[in-house]
């Protein structure tokens, strides 16, 4: 008698799964509506380098230089900027400075094209700012090109993210 009681209060199994299908896509929005509403709030959190700062090009007289890319972290107490992508112009006779932070670094070859810049996955990260000089050491002018690709990110996340302390 106990088995018949069991069967008739028993749930089809296709009503079972129809309700947690739906309790689950109750909380799916529920997460997504909280996941939308903190990156608003984080606001910079994910902000890409504005697009007419991209790229640039410079024309270097012949034995001058001159800065080609700069861009400073609008927030460096609140955000970090990654760089995902790079590219630039090389002629003979002639260097570029890539300073990353005021630390140089010189660049004798095409890290990427302007049209496919080399694509960095884990992203290079500056705090304060990103600057691209130029050197003509050559007898005649050359335009110099930078592409220099990111975003800007919460320095609390990326800390967490890297595992560092850059406060």
């Amino acid at each position: 008698m106990y088995r018949e009681l069991n069967k008739k209060n028993a749930i089809d199994p296709t009503v079972m799964q129809t309700i947690l299908l739906d309790e689950l896509c109750g909380r799916t929005e529920e997460l997504y509506d909280k996941l939308g509403a903190y990156v608003s709030f984080m606001g910079p959190m994910s902000r890409r380098f504005k697009e007419e700062q991209q790229y640039r090009f410079l024309t270097i007289s012949a034995g001058g230089h001159g800065r080609v890319w700069y861009m400073v972290n609008p927030q460096p107490d609140l955000l970090v900027g990654i760089i995902t992508q790079v590219a630039n112009s090389w002629f003979p006779n002639t260097h570029l400075e890539w300073l990353i932070d005021h630390d140089p670094k010189r660049v004798e070859y095409i890290i990427g094209a302007v049209n496919a810049p080399k694509h960095f996955d884990r992203g290079v990260p500056f705090f304060e700012e990103v600057e691209w000089i130029a050197w003509n050491d050559d007898t005649v002018n050359h335009v110099f090109q930078v592409l220099c690709d990111g975003f800007f990110i919460d320095k609390k996340l990326y800390n967490k993210i890297a595992g560092g302390n850059n406060v």
